[in-house]
């Protein structure tokens, strides 16, 4: 089945244009970029193609290459951003900035979210570990691997001897579950090994990015106590309950 991928390459004030680049793959297929004014259009058609998710994940691969490459010839730093993948009957699917899990309703965000948001924000302010290991968690895979160890590194700097060992204390995290969820398919892309790393499902991502929030919030609800030992726990600000949930609408 035939794919095609539409997305934007930033900072769409460069003007990107280029095209198209075929990339041939020996009996599977081909897979063709152009791109006009910073607007990206890839076209695929490979046998081993199951889905418009792998057809995302290819389309994806096959953007960073060439714009990676272009970028480096010119000097320049641009970035991808694949919006829309259509199915060769008309059927499209659109890429937003929430992922979901097994169902469309599981999502990583909280019920309501104002109070969160506003702890996250007091926190990130003040804590350069959490703010870091906010802007990574949601890109998964070696970002949640490095958002995780931000925490950990907060741990390091206070003292306390092994900042690992520390942080499943005072969090309540475990090692096997961390290496077996995130490590695991995280160490050989950290290593530059990129062939070694291990493929993953749609379900993997999202136990990554889960368990990732996870400590997350186990951390700010960490700090919120140590920065104010008189609340109690699940006191939110102001003496209202800290509503942190777990699913979203």
């Amino acid at each position: 089945m035939n794919y095609l991928a539409t997305g934007r390459i930033h900072p769409e004030r460069a003007d990107i244009n280029f095209g198209p680049m075929l990339w041939q793959i020996p009996d599977q297929g081909k897979v063709i970029a152009s791109c006009e004014s910073s607007q990206v259009t890839i076209w695929i058609d490979l046998a081993t193609i199951d889905g418009y998710v792998s057809a995302y994940l290819v389309a994806e691969q096959f953007s960073h290459i060439v714009v990676g490459a272009l970028g480096f010839s010119l000097g320049n730093g641009y970035s991808v951003e694949l919006i829309q993948i259509t199915e060769e009957d008309g059927t499209p699917h659109v890429f937003g900035v929430r992922p979901t899990g097994t169902t469309p309703n599981a999502t990583l965000g909280s019920v309501p979210h104002e109070e969160v948001f506003g702890h996250a924000f007091d926190l990130a302010n003040r804590d350069l570990y959490f703010r870091l290991a906010l802007r990574d968690y949601l890109r998964a895979g070696t970002y949640c691997y490095r958002a995780i160890e931000a925490l950990k590194s907060s741990f390091s700097v206070r003292g306390g001897g092994n900042a690992w060992a520390v942080m499943h204390t005072a969090l309540g995290t475990d090692r096997s579950s961390i290496e077996s969820k995130i490590k695991a398919f995280a160490d050989p892309v950290r290593h530059g090994n990129w062939v070694s790393a291990k493929p993953s499902t749609s379900l993997d991502r999202w136990n990554m990015l889960s368990l990732t929030r996870d400590v997350l919030y186990k951390y700010l609800e960490h700090e919120r106590q140590a920065s104010n030992p008189s609340r109690q726990p699940g006191g939110g600000a102001g003496g209202r309950p800290a509503r942190i949930g777990r699913n979203s609408r």
